[in-house]
Formats: C-alpha cells, structure tokens, sequence
C-alpha cells in the first residue's frame, strides 16, 4: 500500500505546483493554426427582416478576440459613436447606445476586427445585413479608388455616400461608409433605390469628415441614380487645401513687409504709388515686400489667388521700422546645367534667397577645357522676380559637340556676381555642366490612339514627381537624351484646354481633370531606359 501511495501523490504535487507558478500559454511546436474562426450563428441572422434586439450576438466554433473593432468593424448607417464590443469566449457583442432606428437596412462588415487567439486569423468576407423593418435593401455601389496624380490604388480610405444635396463633406459625417482594400476596391451594400452622391477621403483623425489641408480626399460631380447595382464608379484622389484663401498675418520688421497666408498662393500683385521689390518667400504660403528707404508709409492693395483660383484682396501699409530683420545670407543654388549636343542648347535656372538687383554679366561664363571663355548676353538670361530665379539659354552650336569633340564646359559664377536687393553680395559657385551624349542616353516614342480634342501627353520620372518632356494636342511624343533609369507615361484631359492639369473645385462643382497612365500588356506603368537604346513607339490608347 505504502509504495501505492507514493505513486499516487507525486503526480498531484507536481500538478499542482505547476498550475501555481507557470503562465498558462498556447502549446509551442506543431503546425500554424491557419484556419481562420467560422460563424456558427448570429443574432440577428443574416438578412434577418423585423429585428427588435438591440444587441448583435455572433457565435463562432473557436475562441476570438477583437482586434481595433472601431476601425475594423464599419456598420452602416451608423448608429453613432458610442457602440459598445465585448468579447466572451467565443461570443462577440455588439450594442449601440443608441437603439437601431425602425425601418432601417443595417450592414456590418467585420473586416480584420474579429481574429482567432493563437494566430490573430481573421474570418474572411465576414457580413452581416438585417433590417429593423419589413424589407431589406439589397442594391450595391462598387468600384476603386486611386491617387490620381500617381495612378496607384490607394487601401484604407474610407468611401462614403450621402443622400441630401445640402450635405457638406468638410462639416458632416455621413451615415454610410465603407473602407478600400488593398487593391483600392470598396463596395457599399445593402442600399435602397435612389439618388447619391459618393465621395472618398482618407480619414487620418477618425472623425468621417474630410480635412483637406492634411487629408486627401477626391469626390463625383454628378449624383449616381441607383435603381441597380453599380460596379464601375471609379474616384480619383487628390491632395488640395480647399480652405478660403486669407492673410494671417502682415509683419514690418526694418525695411521688409512679410504677409503670411493660410495656405499658397500661385500668383499675386500689388497697387502702390511706388516701385516696390517682392518676391514669394521661403515659400509660396509667404510674400516678401522691401520698403524704400525714403518711404516712411506707403499704402498696398494686394491681391492673392490660390490654386483653386480663388482671390483674397486686403489694403494695408507697410511702414520702416527701427526693429532690425533677421539676418539673412545672398546665396544662388545652381538647377543642373545641361547641354543637348544634337542642337547645342546649354540651359540651367539660378535660384536666389533674395531679389536680384543688380548682375555683372562678365562674372557669369561657361569655361570650356580650362581655357576658353564663353559669357552670356541679356538677351540669353529671363529674370522671374516672384521666384528669384534667373533662366539662362545659349546656343553653343552644334560644331562643338561633333563626332570625335568631347569638351570640358563647368558654369562659374565669380564672387560678387549678384547684387541682392538689400545690397550684399553672392559667393562663388561653379557647376559642371552635364552633356547628354545620345550614345550614354535613350529615345522614348509615344504614339497617342485617341479621339480627345484637349489633351497633355507626359513622360515622367518613375516617381511621378519630375516631367521630363510633353506635348500639348499632338499624338506623338518623341523624347531624345533620356537618362538610363525607369519612366512612366501619363495623359491629361485638357477638359478647359488651359494647356495645364487643373485640380477642380468642390464648390464650382467642377472635378479634377483626367489623368491617365499607359500601362504595357503585363499591367505594368514603368519601363526602362537603357543607354543608347530606342524606347518605342509605345501605343497609348485613351
């Protein structure tokens, strides 16, 4: 009996010092449980007609947790902010405070907001649709949504729809919505027949309305008539500061003026009874005005207009003051000068951090191998006194660039070459001046196949950010000197045929211009260019 005993205990000492200090966790080893949790049951079930509860129950076969149910649960309409999720076991709750409105088609769609326990698995496509009244709504809105400057689809945006033509997207949140996938697609079901507008946003603070100045958004002009499902809706995304155009602030420190504004401003112009010097300042949210010494008050009228071309007019004085302004260095930033051999064009940009006032032009010349000088006339240099900037074009010819000539060619700038307008001088600078060798570069051809009247046909960098060469209503594109490096090709939809791509205005109810990328038979927006190479012709059909 003794040894028995003994037999007998030790196990139950062991179990229960192992229950007392070891956490309890999932068994390690083994194979990954890649089986997502399945839906036994729901209350209320699915396109359940007349529910009168006011908790949605979902049973599944395993235990769950919830995983940032606010973001990943989207019930349309909402029932408003206040739901509360709870999770037991393997039993989901969910309850507005707000009870369901009667008469009303509700669709749950859970997304990523329900996962299994060991592996965070998510039950795919889970739905739910049930109504509070007699019938259930069952018309369909699908399509994508895609950043329109890059032509990418873009995830995670939130597609939302409105039925009242009061309804503001800046100061309203709307009652249906639904989020993209990863491949930009959304679909907002369970809809009755009617009219709609549609828009989309990408709602960073959560609060379901669009904040333009940090948020892109993009929106349809025209209501859909849904009396069937809808398949096709494409909303292109774009990122614009809607926000009225105002001045912030009109600071006079010494002999400068600076107006701030809200937002940029493209262009502006001043009324006063005297020559002022202005120029955009850090950036184009910011105007710049030097006072003459001799003028104590001068009375401005400006006028402002941002890319949506709206205006703000203000009249103001800008007076001297004893205050001294911040210091603020003379400097010229070179654009990458550059030579195309073919034609013997030399063209760069300077860029200075103050308005020009004066040049010595005989500070300013191209050195060629070290020994010959070539300098640069008034006619051959443009000054954009907003931007600070001087373009400069040369012809060199085309001798210099023959067969067997290679030559050395380095843009110098002596000290004391500009004068700015508060007196002080630049610094020495010098660049070397790139040659684009056809045989170190590529041709692109693009032969448009299109019936558009107004169009801009585009060759950009793989970025998107930088055009390389465009023409304006001319179906063929021909591109010489293309660096080795991949490229994309785009169209605009001249719509107003201004020659430039016009985002659109929400309150003119006008939409962004088209744009439209080529993309090859692969699916594929980019292509390469290789040295000496000949891209092309590449179809593009729009």
């Amino acid at each position: 009996m003794k040894r028995l005993f003994l037999q007998v205990i030790v196990p139950i000492l062991l179990i229960g010092g192992w229950s007392q200090c070891a956490n309890i966790q999932s068994p390690s080893g083994g194979p990954k449980d890649k089986t997502p949790p399945h839906l036994l049951s729901s209350i209320p079930v699915n396109n359940q007609t007349g529910y009168r509860g006011t908790t949605v129950l979902l049973t599944f076969d395993e235990a769950v947790k919830l995983n940032s149910p606010r973001e990943e649960i989207i019930i349309s309409p909402s029932p408003g902010k206040e739901i509360e999720y709870k999770v037991k076991n393997n039993k989901v709750f969910i309850t507005p405070k707000i009870p369901w409105k009667d008469s009303t088609t509700y669709s749950i769609l859970f997304r990523e907001g329900i996962q299994d326990i060991t592996e965070s698995n998510s039950p795919p496509n889970l739905k739910l649709a049930f109504s509070t009244g007699p019938t259930i709504d069952s018309l369909v809105v699908s399509g994508q949504v895609s950043d329109l400057q890059l032509g990418i689809p873009k995830d995670k945006i939130t597609v939302a729809i409105y039925a009242e033509d009061t309804f503001d997207i800046f100061t309203h949140a709307p009652n249906y919505f639904t989020k993209t996938d990863k491949r930009g697609f959304f679909q907002l079901e369970n809809l009755r027949a009617g009219r709609y507008w549609i828009y989309a946003f990408d709602d960073k603070n959560k609060n379901l309305k669009v904040e333009s100045r940090s948020e892109m958004f993009g929106y349809r002009i025209m209501p859909i008539a849904l009396a069937t499902n809808i398949d096709t809706l494409d909303i292109p995304l774009i990122r614009l500061d809607t926000r009225p155009l105002k001045i912030t602030s009109i600071r006079n420190t010494g002999n400068i003026t600076r107006i701030k504004f809200n937002k940029g401003v493209v262009d502006y112009s001043l009324t006063v009874d005297k020559e002022l010097t202005s120029a955009f300042g850090e950036n184009i949210s910011e105007i710049s005005v030097w006072n003459p010494e001799s003028a104590d008050s001068l009375k401005v009228i400006l006028t402002a207009r941002d890319s949506l071309d709206e205006s703000v007019d203000s009249t103001f004085f800008i007076k001297k003051t004893d205050t001294k302004p911040l210091s603020e260095k003379f400097s010229v930033t070179l654009g990458g000068s550059s030579i195309i051999p073919e034609s013997g064009k030399f063209s760069t940009i300077l860029t200075f951090t103050k308005p020009v006032r004066g040049l010595l032009l005989d500070s300013l010349f191209l050195k060629v191998d070290t020994t010959a000088r070539l300098t640069f006339s008034k006619e051959e240099m443009t000054y954009r006194p907003k931007q600070k900037q001087y373009v400069l074009s040369k012809d060199l010819g085309k001798k210099m660039f023959g067969p067997e000539s290679d030559p050395s060619i380095v843009l110098m700038l002596k000290r004391a070459f500009a004068i700015s307008v508060d007196g002080d001088t630049s610094k020495a600078v010098s660049e070397t001046v790139k040659i684009f060798w056809p045989e170190e570069n590529g041709i692109v051809t693009i032969q448009a196949n299109t019936k558009r009247k107004n169009y801009i046909l585009q060759l950009l960098e793989k970025s998107g950010n930088r055009i390389v060469a465009q023409v304006i209503n001319n179906n063929k594109l021909v591109a010489k000197n293309i660096p080795p490096g991949d490229y994309q090709v785009r169209a605009i939809i001249d719509s107003n045929a201004n020659g430039v791509w016009d985002p659109g205005n929400l309150k003119k109810k006008t939409e962004p211009e088209a744009i439209i990328y080529y993309k090859a038979a692969n699916g594929s927006a980019q292509f390469p260019v290789r040295a000496n190479w000949e891209v092309g012709p590449l179809v593009f059909s729009f």
